[in-house]
């Protein structure tokens, strides 16, 4: 099943600008996009259909930890691209240590080289083992950092809500915008760290 989500602005692919003074989560705009996050788990997808359907912008997982390229990543992003719409890339961190987090960033990069993404790269770091909320932090920063290096382009961090609120840090949040999934809700919960951002919604 796909999941379908809103992109409450376009600042997600260009510029969003963000103050962690403010604590209330606000939209950074009222422009709606619609789209949808794909890898392997979807399977072939008639991206003409996706097309058709309204849909916008695909954000499409291209790697994982140090040595995995997402088995659909090249005929997602070839598919999506001929058939007009615009394209987002991720990378589902894996990295325990700074050292990690560089060598992934290098792989990320690696992967999308010869790519052209529409849309800010994406940090999907989630399975956080053991890691302390510092380290968690420092590892973020050291591949969103070496990501931006390495390819030029802007970065994003995507987080549920909770982790945004609990896990991320006020630092990060000065740095990267919030692509938020928090799920049932017109709105997402109150946070301390972003105060604007671009939903995620799912429908099944």
């Amino acid at each position: 099943m796909l999941k379908k989500f809103i992109f409450i602005s376009i600042l997600l692919c260009f510029v969003l600008a963000i103050s962690s003074s403010c604590f209330a989560l606000t939209p950074s705009d009222e422009t709606i996009y619609e789209g949808i996050d794909v890898s392997n788990w979807q399977g072939y997808i008639d991206y003409s259909r996706v097309k058709a359907s309204g849909i916008d912008i695909v954000y499409i997982k291209a790697s994982q930890g140090n040595n995995i390229t997402d088995p659909f990543f090249k005929v997602n992003y070839n598919n999506a691209k001929a058939n007009g719409l615009k394209v987002g890339l991720y990378h589902f961190l894996l990295a325990r240590n700074d050292e990690e987090a560089v060598q992934e960033a290098e792989y990320f990069s690696s992967v999308i080289s010869a790519t052209s993404p529409d849309c800010k790269l994406a940090m999907d770091f989630e399975n956080f083992g053991n890691l302390t909320r510092e380290e968690i932090n420092r590892i973020s920063s050291t591949f969103l950092e070496k990501v931006n290096e390495l390819t030029g382009k802007e970065v994003i961090i995507y987080s549920d809500a909770s982790n945004a609120r609990d896990t991320f840090g006020e630092e990060l949040a000065s740095k990267y915008p919030l692509w938020i999934a928090e799920y049932g809700v017109s709105s997402p919960s109150s946070n301390v760290n972003w105060s604007s951002w671009t939903r995620l919604s799912i429908f099944r």
